[in-house]
């Protein structure tokens, strides 16, 4: 075991998720006591998390800087007219995706609620159509410049992944910890930022998984003994309360075990049960979603002419493997935690699961 660096990330409870300090009109609009409108202030501004406030923020500017440069002042509530060229703007102008105009649109709807005036109406049937058509131009544009897909990880690709992540010139550490960080995003089916941290400089121990928060479980069925670990994940995004969701990640014996993976990892860091970040870098720097998409481009884009990797690959992997096991909607609903039938986007067949269903469709073709 080697002697752990000391984290150098500081603690700041309840800053990453929320933000503090937006002003939401309530004094003009009721006219209420200096002190109620800072506590109703203080609720609005943990209504929504902090990057949707940064986002709506941008999407206010965005909309100021697009009046300037038409020789308007900003005045709300905004047109169908206004709302039509402002999309326009972002999306010739601009350059921006489908997806981030209707972030700034809905920007702009929260824009007209904190000032106080009547919700507006902002997606009118035309806008929803040009969006509609932008976002189907995105798709051309992305096959057209031959953009690499987002790849759902596969068995053998953590295989392959698991050599190029030990292959690595970095730090033992390094390698147990980013080699960790994969079994467990796919095994329980997690986003980068349920496992890691938003930022190197600070973590929030209310919000963000410690390593406490890891726990060794041994389970004892039918005379049979086995490991398995448990995540307590805190504010899980499907959680409409922000309660903690308790996920079990079981041994399963393979090359890809998340248990042996934990277990070699924590023989070597040493320490357990402690209120630091779950997962730190050798140079004692937390474990970012940011630096680990960083480190998978860099060890597998050699090797992968077409397609990318990311955090979020080994949540689309964990529903791709278990809809090519046969598994139901509802097992795969439960296991990945989803509260939509969002899981279904990310259910991609593999080549032999689609030819054993042909084949079974010819079948009974021929029966017929």
């Amino acid at each position: 075991m080697r002697e752990r660096r000391k984290c150098l990330a500081k603690p700041a409870t309840g800053t990453a998720k929320y933000s503090h300090g937006m002003t939401s009109g309530l004094k003009s609009r009721i006219g209420l006591p200096e002190q109620t409108i800072r506590d109703l202030n203080h609720a609005v501004s943990h209504s929504i998390a902090k990057k949707t406030w940064l986002s709506y923020r941008t999407a206010e500017r965005m909309l100021a800087k697009f009046m300037r440069e038409n020789g308007q002042s900003l005045s709300l509530p905004i047109s169908e007219v206004v709302t039509l060229g402002f999309v326009h703007w972002l999306a010739y102008k601009r350059g921006l995706k489908a997806s981030t105009i209707n972030g700034y649109l809905a920007g702009v709807r929260n824009l007209h609620i904190m000032k106080g005036l009547p919700e507006p109406k902002i997606r009118t049937d035309l806008v929803k159509m040009v969006i509609e058509g932008r976002k189907n131009i995105d798709a051309i544009n992305r096959l057209s410049v031959g953009k690499k897909e987002r790849q759902p990880v596969s068995l053998d690709l953590m295989k392959l992944l698991k050599a190029r992540i030990y292959g690595m010139q970095a730090a033992v550490q390094d390698k147990l910890t980013a080699w960790l960080v994969c079994t467990l995003a796919l095994h329980a089916a997690c986003r980068g930022g349920e496992l890691l941290c938003k930022t190197e400089e600070s973590f929030d121990p209310a919000v963000e998984l410690l390593r406490e928060d890891v726990q060794m479980k041994v389970i004892i069925s039918e005379r049979k003994t086995s490991e398995s670990l448990q995540l307590r994940l805190k504010m899980p995004k499907e959680s409409k309360d922000n309660r903690a969701t308790i996920v079990d990640v079981f041994e399963t014996g393979s090359e890809i075990c998340p248990v042996k993976a934990f277990k070699k990892w924590q023989k070597f860091t040493g320490g357990a049960g402690t209120k630091e970040p779950a997962f730190l870098w050798s140079n004692g720097k937390p474990v970012t979603a940011k630096a680990m998409n960083k480190l998978l481009k860099e060890v597998l884009d050699p090797v992968l002419s077409d397609h990318q990797i990311s955090m979020h690959s080994f949540r689309t992997g964990a529903a791709s493997l278990m809809g090519e096991l046969g598994y139901s909607d509802t097992e795969i609903q439960a296991v990945g935690r989803w509260s939509s039938r969002a899981f279904e986007n990310y259910i991609k067949l593999g080549r032999s699961k689609r030819i054993a269903v042909l084949r079974k469709m010819e079948k009974q073709r021929a029966w017929l």
